[in-house]
Order: structure tokens, then C-alpha cells, then sequence
């Protein structure tokens, strides 16, 4: 399984929030500088959202995840305002590995169908949901889909990688939602769970009901958690 340390970015800092609440967040330093420890500790990958872009609706840190993936070598999934054509050609000339787009990929099909040609399978699909509502708009707008009828919906228009984080957990240090987790899983289908994981029990769990992936934040940052012990798990 893979492991994605997480630095979420603001003001070209590394931030969590909690429960994707931007009036409830916890600054932990220049990113780049985190990034690097990452690495140094042995982390192959890296979990970069652009909490300003995804604010404002275009990205504003992709000249800093460019330099922390040349700085690093790391394989970077990045997003967080992808929400147009020339912001993914971007990602792509920057050299980014996975490029995360939000419920863009529901709101228009012309421009997921251009999102996927240009992009190909560096292109994945980050679903926040809440109570099994997906939440649109950076956390601060409920949607119609259901996560399950989304999930359902993208991979017949070709989306093969997911990521799913349950905003009732993310930063809030309670554990990932397992059961949730297991039900969504497809055959053929790249999923990585995010929000909520703390421990290395956690991250065992998911391993066991067969996550692709997982994202690690706050418990990383604040030191609650060694992502060399993590690691060794994965």
C-alpha cells in the first residue's frame, strides 16, 4: 500500500484544518522544509493541496508543488482549484504525477472528457463526502451525489483512481471510517483513503481491507505519529 504524507497549503505554508473548516486550522511551517523531512524519513510520496486555489477556485501554489517535486524526486499527487483545461495542462507541464480534480468531474462531462485526454491516468478523482453526501466547492457546498452514485458514475466515463476523505474525520484524529471504505471499493479501481487516519493500527487496517492507498496529515505534522514506523506496515 501506499503511503502519501499530506501537507495541505496556504499562504505557502503547510496548514491543517479541521473537518475542512478554514476558520479552524493549525499552521506547522514552510512546506518545502516538510516535504524534505518526508523524504528524508523515507516516504517515495507526497499528498500537496492547494487549500488557497481550492478557495478561490484557480490554483495559487503550483509554482511551490513544482518546486517540491523537483526539490524532493517525490511521486506528487496535487490539486486543490483544477477546475479548467489550461490548469491541468499546467500541472502536466510541471511534471506532477497525479493530478487531483474535485466535483468538477460531475458538474461537466465536456471538460472531464478534455481533463482525461490530456491527462490520461495521471488524472484521479478526490470525492470529500460527509455523511455520504459528496461536498463540493472546498467542504463548504453539499452536492446530489451520494458517494457511492458518484464513484458509480465516474468510472464509466473512465476515471480509475479515487480518492475518498470523510470530512467528519479529517483532523480530528478519530481513526479512518473502515466499513465505509471496504463497501466502496471496485475491481480495476485505484482507491486511496484520506481523513481520519492516526495510528499505525489504522494504517494496518487499511492495508488489510485492501486500500491502495492512504493519506496522512495532522498526525504526521504534529509529530503523533512516525512515518518511519508507519512505513515499515505499508
Amino acid at each position: 500500500m501506499q503511503l502519501y504524507p499530506a501537507i495541505d497549503l496556504m499562504s505557502g505554508q503547510a496548514v491543517r484544518l479541521k473537518q475542512g473548516d478554514f476558520q479552524q486550522q493549525t499552521f506547522f511551517g514552510d512546506a518545502l522544509t516538510i516535504a524534505r523531512r518526508f523524504k528524508e524519513d523515507g516516504a517515495t510520496a507526497i499528498h500537496l493541496i492547494d487549500l488557497d486555489g481550492a478557495k478561490a477556485g484557480e490554483p495559487l501554489h503550483l509554482s511551490l508543488i513544482a518546486d517540491i517535486k523537483k526539490e524532493t524526486g517525490l511521486f506528487v499527487e496535487a490539486g486543490g482549484g483544477v477546475r479548467n483545461i489550461e490548469t491541468v495542462e499546467a500541472y502536466v507541464g510541471a511534471g506532477i504525477d497525479r493530478i487531483l480534480i474535485g466535483t468538477v468531474a460531475l458538474e461537466d462531462e465536456a471538460l472531464l472528457e478534455q481533463m482525461i485526454e490530456r491527462a490520461g491516468d495521471k488524472l484521479a478523482v478526490a470525492l470529500d463526502a460527509k455523511n455520504g453526501i459528496v461536498q463540493t466547492r472546498g467542504w463548504l457546498e453539499a452536492s446530489d451525489w451520494t458517494l457511492e452514485r458518484a464513484i458509480e458514475h465516474l468510472i464509466q466515463k473512465g476515471i480509475k483512481t479515487f480518492l475518498y476523505t470523510d470530512i467528519s474525520r479529517d483532523g480530528m484524529m478519530q481513526g479512518p471510517d473502515v466499513d465505509g471504505l471496504d463497501r466502496l471499493k471496485r475491481d480495476g479501481v485505484e482507491l486511496i483513503a484520506s481523513g481520519g487516519v492516526t495510528t499505525v493500527e489504522d494504517v494496518a487496517r487499511l492495508k488489510e481491507i485492501g486500500m491502495d492507498g492512504a493519506v496522512i496529515g495532522r498526525a504526521l505534522l504534529d509529530g503523533s505519529l512516525s512515518l518511519k514506523e508507519v512505513l515499515r506496515v505499508c
